[in-house]
């Protein structure tokens, strides 16, 4: 129950995160090809989403919960990059 709560979370706000990223670009009058390329990347992690949360529903925790960490990975990696970034400060002259 935790697990999931906690992935769950995780997702929603790496999905937030790539949704204000979306709204932003629209501020510089995209066109179609904006909205056909941030289709995919908007509603897989919705759909994962709600998938989750169906599974979860149905009494199914463990698919959800790998559903969630499968969602969460591309996350949690490019969190790991700006880590690097933080700890090592690279020298950018």
């Amino acid at each position: 129950m935790r697990l999931f709560r906690i992935l769950f979370a995780f997702d929603a706000i790496g999905l937030l995160v790539l949704a204000y990223f979306f709204v932003e670009g629209l501020q510089y009058g995209a066109g179609g090809d904006y909205m056909g390329t941030w289709a995919p990347i908007l509603l897989l992690p919705m759909v994962g989403l709600a998938g989750a949360w169906g599974l979860r529903a149905n009494g199914r925790a463990g698919a959800a919960n790998a559903l969630l960490a499968v969602l969460a990975a591309p996350f949690v990696l490019y969190l790991l990059f700006i880590g690097l970034f933080v700890v090592l400060e690279p020298d950018m002259r």
